[in-house]
């Protein structure tokens, strides 16, 4: 498959995060945002993609969350009946509203609490009714909000709508739910909406393992007519794969883009670089997502955004790079420009003093009773706009790039970089990167 331009579309997670995208917009190819971000704040989020980026959006439907365990969009919640507090656990109020929204089988969920089966869209006029709401959702939401608004209503029809419809998608571990999926494709494309349809594959990561799973998809999902497939693999870290998972998923995507665009939902590097297999593009947040689990996980507190170190395609920390410096050569600000990174934000941090690069790790106590250090949020912040500009870099040097040129730069990141005691468990996905990613003519030796 002929390589392809790659793109690089952010996944807004709140609106805490709309400033890295005001700010580095004109240079993404996209947005993308979740559903039930869209319910729990409709003016401010229409108001981003229609008004303030004008970039391409797409509006992920989240229908997947409906037919898995109900309790992980619900949370405790606190009622006052007759004067009296209690806690109840009780849907999250954005997936309440989605719910009524989208109607049918989504509303009912709600209503008694009991996941979507591929049973509940068996019958034909169920499983179209469930592709009109859920489309009409996507193409409308955005400009029916815009339509309250006393100040934009007048231009709401000239806004556009989203850059692709996604067909109604669930959680596939079992064949019913392939099938389903496959259906409820062809029954979108089949409405004509006048925009691209995508779909979403979303599964484990057992499933990318599975030579038969993989062969249907690659011979079934463009006979449904879509233009182009999300992949959504839980638990699938680019980092930790081993080489079995990255050479499937290299051969799904060289399988199905002969046919429609291929996108990672959550992918890094080592994704971009399958646009020379012919994957379209990327989505992630603006610091994190480059994997995804199905379920979130409770009670893990926010980690520290460490500092991606360019060379490597992952992310350090501070501490961990610095004492990496005297051994490189590296004593002077030019010479972590020439080594480490010069995009505009490391040259406005390490300007005087190459000792400054610690303002990327800054901590302090957040307050006063905290008992730990935490990362200050200026420290958050900057390590965030430094992966995007980097993101964005990789994206326009990697069109250009061969095989042979992606894989030397990962050849001399090794030598740069894995001989540290302190970084080598952490640079071992590079070997595998490089030996998924090398053409088929070069010489392959097992890696680690």
């Amino acid at each position: 498959m002929p390589s392809v331009e790659p793109h690089v579309i952010i996944r807004i997670g709140s609106h805490a995060e709309k400033h890295y995208v005001e700010k580095t917009g004109k240079r993404l190819d996209g947005i993308i945002v979740g559903a039930n971000l869209v319910e729990a704040t409709p003016g401010a989020t229409a108001s981003l993609l229609a008004k303030r980026l004008a970039r391409p959006y797409y509006i992920d439907p989240m229908t997947y969350v409906y037919a898995c365990d109900v309790d992980w969009i619900k949370s405790d919640q606190k009622k006052r009946k007759d004067g009296e507090v209690t806690t109840v656990r009780a849907f999250k109020r954005s997936y309440r509203l989605l719910a009524d929204r989208l109607g049918g089988v989504f509303r009912e969920t709600i209503t008694e609490s009991v996941p979507v089966e591929p049973e509940d869209l068996a019958a034909e006029q169920a499983a179209v009714k469930c592709c009109e709401s859920v489309s009409e959702y996507q193409l409308r939401r955005v400009r029916d909000e815009l339509e309250r608004d006393e100040e934009y209503k007048q231009y709401a029809d000239d806004v556009a709508g989203p850059a692709a419809v996604f067909a109604p998608y669930f959680y596939i571990d079992r064949a019913a739910w392939l099938d389903l999926v496959l259906h409820l494709s062809s029954i979108t494309v089949a409405l004509g909406l006048n925009v691209p349809v995508h779909t979403v594959i979303c599964a484990d990561v057992k499933m990318l393992r599975d030579n038969d799973f993989r062969k249907r998809i690659v011979n079934e999902l463009p006979k449904a007519g879509v233009d182009g497939v999300w992949l959504q693999f839980t638990g699938l870290s680019e980092f930790d794969a081993g080489e079995e998972e990255l050479q499937a998923l290299k051969a799904l995507v060289e399988g199905l883009s002969r046919k429609v665009e291929v996108y990672n939902m959550h992918g890094g590097y080592f994704s971009l670089a399958l646009c020379k297999y012919g994957l379209s593009g990327v989505s992630h947040g603006v610091g994190y997502g480059e994997q995804k689990y199905l379920q979130p996980i409770i009670g893990v507190t926010t980690p520290t955004v460490r500092y991606y170190l360019p060379d490597v395609r992952k992310r350090f920390g501070v501490p961990d790079i610095e004492r990496c410096f005297e051994r490189l050569g590296i004593t002077t600000v030019e010479e972590f420009h020439n080594k480490v990174c010069d995009c505009v934000v490391c040259k406005g941090v390490v300007s005087k003093r190459l000792s400054d690069f610690h303002e990327f790790g800054d901590k302090h106590y957040a307050s006063k009773g905290s008992k730990r250090e935490s990362q200050t949020p200026a420290a958050a912040k900057r390590c965030r706009f430094h992966f995007l500009l980097n993101r964005i870099k990789e994206r326009d040097s990697l069109g250009s790039m061969t095989l042979r040129d992606i894989c030397g730069n990962l050849d001399k990141a090794i030598d740069r970089w894995a001989g540290y005691v302190w970084l080598q468990s952490s640079c071992t996905h590079m070997e595998r990167w490089k030996h998924v990613l090398q053409p088929k003519s070069q010489p392959q030796k097992p890696a680690p």
